[in-house]
């Protein structure tokens, strides 16, 4: 994400960034719809976690958690909704109909550990557990004035941030982290399972749990991103299926497939030129992790020649096309999905025509 050095905050409670951790969306009171009417589509917030107020938690169980900025987000667009998301909306009497979506969103904590459910779905033992977990590397106040001499005020949301010039180191250390961070993934061998891809994503569908919010056209463009990360990795399943490929996905690879005597490990990257380079840094990186976690260690698949494929939604940019055909020769190739059609250099295609052979 291209944070710039303009960007404003958002703060509430611990536990209402959980939903927006599974939900993608913030919300806010009906008295404070001016303020959502005036969040423009592309800004950028810091997300600013305050105490817990609405958990009832045991005594000492979250004395530990410092507050302060635990993630950040680009607002990709705006819609209202009128069921319950929140812990509060869920078990008290809170309400949240305006909601912002972020197009992308990054978290600086342990959020590999929190499980893929909405809050509905967790007791408070649960979220407490994930409390812990999202507010891992968190920039406390404590850190903001020692290491950058100036702090957000604590309250107001959304709020306004007088030297944003200050804080962007802390914030771009965090977002560097959290771009080329290896997911801790479990490493038992059901991690290893590979399992059909679940290419179900109608954002349209009536009576989708938990999730009945007034799509408009803005909200299909917001996650746009992920639909074009699954659909760029359907063609790609495509067409190695076509021909005599078989497999799916793990708990950690977008995919994997094998013939007889090949095996293809795709990650597969959603890009642009305000993400290109920390998206392609990201997928090299967890390209080598996955290839020794999903390939290596397993008995079946070590045995066959091993092809590394980086999908992206677009081709490069010439600076990052160089460097992805410099690792060819490691075993690294690179495709991109253009009008529905396989394409990529020329010799990551020659690999691709030699395996499909």
């Amino acid at each position: 994400m291209d944070v710039g050095l303009n960007f404003r905050k958002l703060t509430g409670p611990i536990e209402h960034w959980l939903t927006t951790f599974h939900q993608g969306y913030w919300g806010f009171r009906p008295d404070k719809k001016e303020a959502w009417e005036e969040i423009e589509v592309g800004e950028v917030f810091v997300f600013h976690a305050s105490s817990t107020e609405f958990l009832e938690t045991p005594r000492g169980a979250l004395t530990d958690i410092s507050t302060g900025i635990i993630g950040l987000g680009h607002v990709g667009a705006k819609s209202t909704k009128s069921e319950p998301a929140w812990w509060e909306e869920l078990h008290l009497d809170g309400n949240y109909p305006y909601l912002i979506h972020f197009s992308e969103i990054y978290w600086f904590g342990d959020t590999d550990q929190i499980r893929d459910a909405p809050v509905s779905e967790k007791d408070v033992s649960e979220m407490v557990d994930d409390i812990h977990a999202i507010a891992e590397n968190i920039i406390t106040f404590g850190e903001m004035r020692e290491r950058a001499g100036y702090q957000i005020p604590a309250q107001g949301s959304p709020g306004n941030i007088k030297s944003p010039e200050k804080l962007f180191p802390l914030l771009q250390q965090r977002l560097d982290g959290s771009l080329e961070q290896s997911s801790a993934d479990d490493e038992s061998a059901s991690g290893n399972e590979i399992r059909e891809r679940n290419r179900d994503r109608d954002i349209d569908q009536e009576g989708t749990k938990n999730k009945e919010v007034t799509y408009e056209q803005s909200v299909k463009e917001t996650i746009s991103g992920t639909i074009e990360h699954e659909e760029i990795l359907d063609t790609f399943e495509d067409y190695l299926s076509d021909h005599g490929f078989d497999g799916g996905e793990t708990e950690r690879s977008d995919l994997i497939m094998s013939s007889d005597d090949d095996v293809v490990l795709g990650e597969a990257k959603s890009i642009h030129p305000g993400n290109e380079r920390g998206q392609i840094r990201r997928a090299l990186g967890q390209l080598l992790e996955y290839r020794k976690r999903d390939i290596y260690d397993d008995g079946k698949l070590s045995s066959l020649s091993v092809t590394l494929c980086l999908i992206l939604s677009q081709p490069p940019s010439e600076e990052y096309l160089d460097i992805l055909e410099s690792v060819e020769s490691d075993g690294i190739f690179t495709y991109w999905i253009d009008n529905g059609r396989v394409d990529g250099p020329d010799e990551s295609m020659a690999r691709l025509r030699e395996i499909t052979a």
